[in-house]
């Protein structure tokens, strides 16, 4: 494999690679999608009649035993042992809160998150786009909070090897019930009336519904029904806590209130093809060259970074843009497709600080204020992004609410200047927990700007087959536009 080192991207399994700009391109490295999961949601909210989409993603990785959503790396013997290291149990719960009972309960005590993920080597990281979204929703709402942490405790729990905890399992689905059922009205006002009010109280009848059926299923303690119902209660407790975050709690910088920004979550589809005679294999019997990624790209963590993305998607930016692949990374080549042809009518219309698109819209580049994108990234016990600044993940500070360790997360490669982002390059990065860290964590976690994650293509392979010479044929926002600010509609 040819090993690409372009502007701003990741090296591969180098220790502390701050790499400096070099010719052409980005950087690399490092749930449920709720916006995903709204635009694929299925009819019956069943445990028995399970849809497709993100809950089924979600229900695979689950399912396959690799712990991704809840923690474990699969396998593994034994029950849970209460001679584990303190320090591996409380960096479980340094990211996720949810166990903070029952780690109490047994008797250690939990060190700051940061500094417990670095000492841990299978330290609860999301390790997929679904999983890293559902846990990165502002929290407007503790009620829905809650739910969602005891539901991902019991998941966390049933991972457990031979013999399972269902009665703490059961009680926590009774008890996100009884909050469903007792503050209806609480976990309903922070939406707003019409179409996400209504949309909100069908959530929490499916809810309701789940919750109901999972506390049956339960006790009869069936694994497989369990497993698969609370994938689908954790997505639609998602759903309701997207739909309780209208925009973004807090303001951006003054000095960036200009740049396009993104108050919310938006979905864009990149529709990809096999250069030459290549395909993605057989898919309903047919073999096909093109295949879709779905992203689900988040501005309640990174609203500019976001909102700069979704602007140039709007614009044709990266249609027909070819795709370079390194050890560790997918990456957008800029000088070809919608982007080249930006550059070229900018040349031929003297456009020196700007480039212009196929359509005659400006992508503001060169000196302007879009060259300064800064590098966004939000700690993840933090109330806003940090900007200019990467976090000291290496040096047990903090950890980022989008980590960059999860394989399809997306991120901006670094910019010519320190502190800043490429306006235009990103890359797709393909994590490996073999060439990780400590703590599993990439070793550039907290340098980049990641902004989102790949919810669907990953799981079907599609995202594992592309390499250098494919292309993305279109890229298009299908959701979520009308959170834009600043930028094209």
């Amino acid at each position: 494999m040819m090993a690409l080192t372009l502007r701003g991207l990741p090296s591969c399994a180098v220790h502390s690679p701050r790499l400096g700009p070099s010719s052409s391109s980005p950087h690399r490295r490092p749930g449920a999608s709720t916006v995903a999961a709204a635009a694929t949601r299925r009819s019956s909210s069943s445990i028995d009649a399970l849809g497709a989409g993100v809950v089924e993603t979600e229900l695979r990785r689950s399912s396959s035993g690799s712990g991704e959503d809840t923690g474990t790396d699969g396998g593994g013997g034994g029950r849970m042992a209460r001679g584990v290291v303190s320090g591996t149990l409380a960096t479980i719960m340094a990211v996720s809160p949810v166990l903070a009972t029952t780690i109490a309960a047994i008797g250690f005590a939990v060190p700051p998150s940061a500094e417990a993920a670095l000492s841990n080597p299978n330290t609860r990281l999301p390790r997929n786009g679904v999983t890293a979204l559902r846990r990165a929703v502002p929290v407007i709402n503790p009620e829905a909070s809650e739910v969602q942490y005891k539901l991902e405790e019991a998941a966390y729990l049933l991972r457990i090897p031979q013999r399972k905890p269902w009665g703490q399992m059961s009680d926590d689905v009774k008890k996100s019930l009884v909050i469903v059922r007792d503050k209806r009205v609480t976990l309903l006002q922070p939406v707003p009336v019409g179409e996400a009010r209504n949309a909100a109280e069908s959530t929490l009848g499916e809810l309701d519904q789940l919750l109901t059926e999972l506390g049956t299923i339960a006790g009869a303690q069936d694994v497989e029904r369990f497993d698969r119902g609370l994938a689908m209660a954790l997505d639609a407790t998602s759903r309701l806590r997207v739909l309780q975050a209208p925009g973004l709690p807090f303001d951006v910088p003054r000095r960036y209130v200009d740049l396009p920004r993104l108050t919310g979550r938006a979905t864009v589809d990149l529709t990809v093809r096999k250069g030459g005679t290549g395909t993605f294999g057989f898919v309903n019997g047919d073999e096909v060259n093109t295949a879709k990624l779905r992203v689900v790209v988040d501005g309640y963590n990174a609203p500019l970074t976001a909102g700069n993305f979704v602007d140039l998607v709007q614009r044709g930016f990266y249609n027909n843009c070819d795709l370079k692949r390194s050890d560790t990374a997918l990456l957008v080549d800029t000088k070809s497709g919608g982007a080249a042809t930006a550059a070229a009518a900018a040349a031929a219309a003297d456009v020196v600080d700007g480039v212009v698109d196929g359509e005659g819209g400006v992508v503001v580049l060169g000196k302007s204020p879009r060259e300064q994108l800064p590098l966004e990234v939000k700690p993840m016990d933090g109330y806003e992004p940090r900007y200019r600044s990467p976090l000291n993940v290496m040096g047990a500070e903090e950890l980022p609410t989008l980590p960059l360790s999860v394989n399809g997360a997306l991120a901006m490669a670094r910019g010519a200047e320190d502190g800043t982002s490429s306006p235009t390059q990103f890359f797709v990065y393909q994590f490996d927990k073999r060439s990780a860290g400590l703590g599993g964590m990439a070793f550039e976690e907290g340098e980049f700007s990641v902004f989102g994650y790949v919810v669907q293509g990953e799981e079907e392979g599609f995202l594992a087959q592309l390499r250098t010479g494919d292309t993305i044929v279109k890229a298009e926002v299908v959701l979520g536009a009308d959170r834009l600010v600043n930028g094209a509609r």
